[in-house]
């Protein structure tokens, strides 16, 4: 299978999801539900859903917070790769990071067992698939982020709004720069999208929101009315 169509697949299902989000916003109550009805289309988009691993054993394409071969600092503003001798200030190891949706490759896929293709196990994955890894199949074909804020921010005049779109447009860039490390490690992550989605709002506030997060070209930005 090309993985061009499995792409063309994924983005497909992503104007899918806007076309629902702007039509029907009341479906969605969290970033959770969105991610669900998500999932649901991509099995339903994708021309291969499933793939076997080098044992035979069947795996699905699409999976929810798939872990990332790295550890992160997530807290406040910002996203920061720590290493893995690194100490919290409460002394244990940061956190693994990981990406809400993945579509893995099928190529990949059929390279390894399941243990591997999972990547549960940290130390097993840096030692047997991370050298290894190929530009040309790589892991995964795309990872996704999604962003809901289900509430409309208040006019520019006000003061609560600027501080209100600072925090959202913070969050916004932090994910994607969690998803740009993950496709900056060769091999691993081929496509990367932040679906970023929110609800009403001024005309002058969603042109301003749409022009400050659009300038990464990762983020995508889909407003309901």
């Amino acid at each position: 299978m090309e993985h061009e169509q499995i792409i063309g697949a994924v983005d497909q299902a992503i104007e899918e999801l806007c076309k629902e989000f702007r039509s029907r916003p009341t479906l969605f109550y969290s970033e959770h539900d969105m991610a669900s009805f998500f999932y649901a289309l991509l099995l339903r988009n994708l021309p291969v859903s499933k793939a076997h691993d080098r044992d035979g054993s069947e795996h699905l394409l699409v999976h929810l917070e798939y872990p990332l071969p790295f550890r992160c600092a997530m807290s406040g503003d910002t996203f920061e790769i720590k290493e893995d001798n690194e100490r919290t200030p409460e002394g244990v190891p940061y956190e693994r990071g990981y990406c809400p949706l993945v579509v893995l490759n099928p190529d990949y896929i059929t390279q390894y067992p399941y243990e591997y293709v999972k990547v549960r196990d940290y130390e097993l994955y840096k030692k047997a698939v991370l050298p290894n890894l190929d530009k040309t199949k790589p892991a995964v074909l795309y990872g996704l982020q999604l962003v809901l804020h289900s509430d409309p921010f208040p006019l520019l005049q006000e003061e609560r709004s600027k501080e209100a779109i600072g925090t959202f447009s913070a969050e916004v860039n932090k994910k994607a720069d969690q998803l740009a490390a993950a496709q900056a490690i060769p091999g691993f992550m081929n496509r990367i999208k932040v679906l970023t989605f929110l609800k009403g709002g001024a005309d002058e506030v969603r042109t301003f929101l749409f022009k400050t997060l659009s300038e990464r070209p990762e983020v995508l930005v889909c407003f309901s009315y």
